[in-house]
């Protein structure tokens, strides 16, 4: 065997015995420790209760006999003395009058579609690219079970393929389909019957089609007066209908309120508190104001009001309901409580790993629970980062700590060495690196 062949088997024995010593003792130094890594981390408290809304609203009655049809949607917003139902003397002649109506909007597409304005200008390729988009928002929609706006979308979608036939040449105009739904809507309208009535707001608003029967009850000017029990037995009384003349009611303004029944030794209630309030029947969320917290009777019972200035249709439909109020939202790095430690300053913080070394790092608290606090997130380095390796268990050896100066330091370095290394002169970065290497070995 030559003397080359065997300094080429001792280097690499050496090499091999050098990595296998320093796996080893990384391997026992990364034993002695248990870690977590910080990571931003959001804590809030949540309290849910049955919930009433409150609101100002006008019950609308109607005297007139008949079959009621109602012109606007739930949460429609309308005018003092617009109209908001017909009568007609029976179902039949309601379904005549939808059926006229929806051949009438059909007509009003097709005559959109066949444009000459917009059929003469548009490229087949980006009236296919709306048609992709369109069926997004529709598959969107029916997923979020919003069946308000999907109406208006599908005949969006409708329009936006008409227009693609004509477009591509496989439709030239639509005048013959035309003709015929005007025939039919003559053949219908012979059979058609005017309203016997109509039914039109007292005051401005928005519009509900139903009523429950507490309207005259609820008021946001004596909610103040309201007890636990009458709580409790709205709750459970209203899905309850109330029939007699009452075809529906007007909303005063998009303000509402709602109240219900907490249990004040969950949390810290604050009046004047903006809280984020979640609901069960509609993924909805909006914000109110904690106005007000009373104490009853029962110590284990409060009278909690919100207020909210957010009116949808999903939150008209219901007079109680499942609520949850989120308070107290706080966000930052998640700190175990377990690795809370005071270094010789008696200041707050935690031991981290660095390599195979151990940095006190400060925390600024804010939010604690039993198992962990929240700290402030920042760029001082002082201070718990995000991915920095916090000491759970383990004993911190005075020789393998460093002080917060020297880790600021080196963090600092490191970071002009990265940033001197992405420049874009080579050679100028090589020799800056160079320096801060030197550097480094004159202050060790």
């Amino acid at each position: 065997m030559n003397t080359i062949t065997v300094r080429i088997l001792v280097f690499f024995l050496s090499l091999f015995i050098m990595i296998t010593v320093f796996s080893q003792i990384s391997m026992q130094f990364k034993d002695d420790y248990v870690t977590e890594t910080a990571v931003i981390y959001s804590s809030a408290e949540k309290v849910s209760f049955q919930g009433v809304y409150v609101r100002n609203e006008t019950v609308i009655n109607s005297r007139a006999n008949g079959v009621i049809s109602y012109t606007c949607r739930d949460g429609s917003k309308v005018a003092n003395g617009s109209v908001v139902a017909y009568t007609y003397q029976s179902e039949n002649d309601i379904l005549v009058n939808q059926q006229i109506k929806k051949l009438r909007e059909e007509v009003e597409l097709l005559e959109s579609a066949q444009n000459p304005g917009t059929t003469a200008v548009v490229e087949p390729a980006f009236i296919s690219e709306q048609i992709d988009e369109q069926y997004q928002t529709i598959a969107f929609l029916i997923a979020e079970n919003d069946l308000e706006s999907l109406d208006e979308e599908r005949k969006k979608l409708q329009t936006l393929m008409d227009i693609y036939q004509i477009v591509i040449n496989e439709e030239t105009d639509f005048n013959s389909a035309i003709d015929n739904i005007n025939s039919r809507i003559s053949e219908l309208e012979k059979n058609c019957r005017e309203p016997s009535g109509t039914v039109t707001a007292e005051n401005a608003g928005y519009f509900i089609g139903h009523t429950d029967g507490f309207e005259r009850k609820l008021s946001p000017d004596t909610i103040d007066k309201i007890t636990a029990k009458e709580i409790k037995d709205i709750v459970s009384e209203s899905r309850k209908e109330n029939n007699g003349n009452a075809v529906g009611k007007i909303v005063d303004g998009y303000e509402w309120k709602m109240v219900g029944i907490v249990d004040p030794r969950i949390t810290d209630f604050r009046v004047g508190s903006s809280v984020t309030v979640k609901f069960s029947s509609t993924p909805d969320t909006v914000t109110a104001v904690i106005d007000s917290i009373s104490e009853t009777d029962d110590p284990n019972e409060s009278i909690i009001v919100l207020s909210c200035d957010e009116l949808t249709y999903n939150l008209v439909q219901r007079r109680a309901e499942r609520v949850e109020i989120i308070l107290n939202d706080h966000k930052g790095i998640k700190v175990p409580r377990s690795a809370i430690r005071f270094d010789k300053d008696n200041e707050k913080g935690v031991y981290i790993l660095l390599g195979q070394r151990i940095a006190f790092k400060k925390i600024n608290p804010i939010y604690e629970c039993d198992e962990y606090i929240l700290s402030q997130i920042t760029s001082d380095s002082g201070y718990v980062s995000v991915y920095d390796d916090i000491i759970i268990e383990g004993e911190i050896s005075s020789d393998l700590y460093v002080e917060e100066t020297s880790v600021s330091d080196e963090e600092s370095e490191e970071e002009t060495s990265r940033s001197v290394k992405s420049t874009e002169e080579p050679e100028t970065s090589e020799s800056e690196s160079e320096k801060d290497e030197e550097d480094i070995w004159q202050e060790d």
